[in-house]
């Protein structure tokens, strides 16, 4: 009678059941730890995105005229009367994660009465800039 040979080329059934547990207890850990890595890249692209907005925005106002910028002061100034038109003012509105964003603009004297200098001010949900502006 012949031995019989014991075919060892593939796995048995207990073996990829005990490499199916160790790679379930690995995954979930790393799922764990990525979940707040992607929630941070995403809440940091969506600052990103508005901060360039608002200096967008800023360096908008800075093209725009002494006289305008000054005959405009005041908190949540309206953009139609700076830029022109309805139409231009709506430029610096923008929909990001399907939400609406419109810059708030401040313009106030910063030369302690004398005249003849700005202080510009863009926010943006928390995004803040400001800028001086002079007349020379």
């Amino acid at each position: 009678m012949r031995a019989r040979l014991i075919d060892d080329r593939g796995f048995s059934l207990a073996e990829i059941l005990v490499a199916v547990v160790i790679l379930a207890l690995a995954i979930v850990p790393i799922i764990t730890a990525i979940g707040p890595a992607v929630e941070t890249t995403a809440a940091e692209a969506q600052f990103s995105v508005i901060t360039n907005q608002v200096r967008a925005t800023l360096n908008r106002l800075l093209t725009v005229d002494f006289a305008t910028l000054s005959n405009n002061q005041g908190t949540d100034v309206d953009l139609s009367g700076l830029f022109g038109s309805t139409a231009e003012a709506n430029l610096e509105k923008f929909l990001l994660n399907g939400k609406s964003y419109t810059p708030t603009v401040t313009i106030t004297d910063a030369s302690g009465g004398a005249g003849g200098l700005l202080q510009l001010t863009v926010t943006i949900d928390q995004v803040r800039l400001t800028t001086l502006n002079a007349d020379y």
